[in-house]
């Protein structure tokens, strides 16, 4: 009897379905396995929230909504005229209260020293850092000056800010309104201190003519702004409710 012939198996077909069949398992084997990792989201919560810190008493804040009507400090339905006082209270703090700024204490003595840690640090320091303690050095200088001339004084820390927010709608003559009451309340402190440090007001020294004001005369100007210096900035327009 003929033996049959076996016909010939392709290997290269076999190998191609082995390397289709290793690849599914493979697929398979992970999927089945990523699937069963359990996949746990931290909860958003308060402490794990990215927030600038700000700290809100440094802030004297007044708002001004699309009818122009203002509010102060989180109180709504204050006037124009309600303004000043808020502004000499936050600038003087006059009963040390946590809620206002904090002060600080400016003397001669608080200066000199500041004023020589900073000039060793200017001879150490590489140049490109020279600039920076310059400045400060510089800031150091006018607060003896003033001292000098005004005596120890209290003055609000650097951080302290009065931030004007007013929505879209606002007409820009109630933030020009807004902005010179602002004015008018930290100017009545500059006149209150140089009367009784010079006996002439604040506006007096700064309305002399430019021809005939003496060094003396500015130097004084420049003292009263160091105790009471303007710190308003404008906060982006909004919709203020």
């Amino acid at each position: 009897m003929a033996r049959r012939k076996l016909q010939e198996v392709d290997a290269s077909s076999i190998a191609d379905i082995a390397f289709i069949l290793l690849a599914f398992i493979i697929i398979a084997t992970t999927l089945e396995k990523e699937s069963g990792l359990p996949a746990v989201l931290p909860q958003k919560t308060e402490n794990n929230i990215d927030k600038p810190e700000v700290n809100e008493r440094n802030i004297l804040e007044v708002l001004v909504n699309k009818d122009d009507q203002l509010m102060i400090e989180g109180q709504w339905g204050k006037g124009l005229d309600d303004i000043g006082d808020f502004v000499k209270e936050f600038m003087t703090n006059p009963t040390d209260s946590e809620s206002l700024p904090r002060m600080d204490e400016i003397t001669e003595s608080d200066c000199n020293q500041k004023l020589a840690i900073l000039k060793a640090n200017l001879e150490a320091a590489p140049l490109k850092d020279k600039g920076v303690i310059q400045k400060d050095i510089d800031k150091w200088l006018e607060k003896r000056e003033a001292v000098k001339l005004v005596g120890s004084y209290r003055t609000v820390n650097k951080a302290a800010t009065i931030a004007i927010q007013y929505d879209k709608s606002t007409t820009y003559g109630t933030y020009l309104n807004v902005r010179d009451k602002i004015m008018t309340g930290l100017n009545e402190l500059r006149d209150e201190l140089a009367l009784r440090k010079f006996g002439i007001s604040y506006g007096s020294l700064e309305s002399i003519r430019a021809e005939v004001k003496t060094e003396e005369d500015k130097a004084k100007i420049k003292a009263i702004r160091q105790v009471y210096p303007q710190k308003i900035i404008k906060l982006p327009a909004k919709n203020v409710q």
